[in-house]
C-alpha cells in the first residue's frame, strides 16, 4: 500500500529533480565551492579522521570531487558507499584509489578494483556526508527513494555525526518525513 507521504515525497522528488537537472554547469560549480567552504570549516569534518561521502560525478548535485580531494589532502580516510543491492543497503568501503572508480548498479559511482576492496568499520567512520534531493529546516532528507541511505544510517553507531550537502533552493520549510527516514545532525547549502 502506498501512503500519502510516500506519495508526497514521489512528487517533490520530480519536481526537486528537475530544478536540479536544470542549474548550468558554471552556477553548480559556484554553488558548490560555496558549500565547500562552509564544510571546510565545520567542526565535525575538521575533527573527523574518517569521513564517508559519495560520488556526485554527472548527478547534478553538490560537487563532491573537491571535497574527496580535501579531506585526502587533509590526510583523512575517505570512504564510498557501494550498492549491496539484495539488501537494499551500502556497504562502505575504503577508497584506495580515487581512479579507479566505476558506476554502479543506480549509475552512481564505486569504488572497484583490488586497491577498493577493504570495507570499514561503521565505529570507525568520524562523519557521513549524505546526498539528498530535498531537506527542510528539521534536518530531514528525501533521498533518490530506494532507502538505501536510510537503511544505512540506521545502523550507524550513535555519535556520528550525519550532514547533507545541498543547493539553497534544495532547503525547504518542511518535507514529509516517515517515521523509518532517519534525520541528519545538519545541512549545509550556498
Amino acid at each position: 500500500m502506498i501512503t500519502t507521504v510516500a506519495l508526497e515525497k514521489d512528487a517533490l522528488r520530480k519536481r526537486m529533480k528537475m530544478k536540479i537537472k536544470s542549474q548550468k554547469g558554471s552556477e553548480r560549480r559556484q554553488r558548490s565551492r560555496a558549500i565547500h567552504k562552509k564544510l571546510f570549516l565545520n567542526e565535525d569534518f575538521l575533527k573527523s579522521k574518517c569521513v564517508m561521502l559519495y560520488v556526485s560525478k554527472r548527478t547534478g548535485e553538490v560537487e563532491t570531487g573537491p571535497i574527496i580531494k580535501k579531506a585526502l589532502t587533509m590526510g583523512k580516510k575517505v570512504v564510498l558507499p557501494v550498492t549491496l543491492t539484495e539488501d537494499r543497503n551500502i556497504k562502505p568501503v575504503y577508497l584506495g584509489d580515487i581512479k579507479r572508480l566505476e558506476k554502479g548498479p543506480y549509475g552512481v559511482y564505486e569504488p572497484k578494483g583490488p586497491s577498493n576492496k577493504k570495507s570499514a568499520a561503521l565505529k570507525d567512520i568520524g562523519l557521513v556526508i549524505v546526498p539528498g534531493i530535498a531537506f527542510d529546516r528539521s534536518n530531514n532528507r528525501i533521498g533518490h527513494g530506494k532507502g538505501y541511505y536510510d537503511n544505512f544510517l540506521r545502523r550507524l553507531p550513535k555519535g556520528i555525526s550525519k550532514i547533507g550537502l545541498g543547493f539553497r533552493f534544495q532547503l525547504l520549510d518542511k518535507i514529509p518525513a516517515a517515521r523509518r527516514d532517519v534525520p541528519l545532525a545538519s545541512v549545509i547549502t550556498d
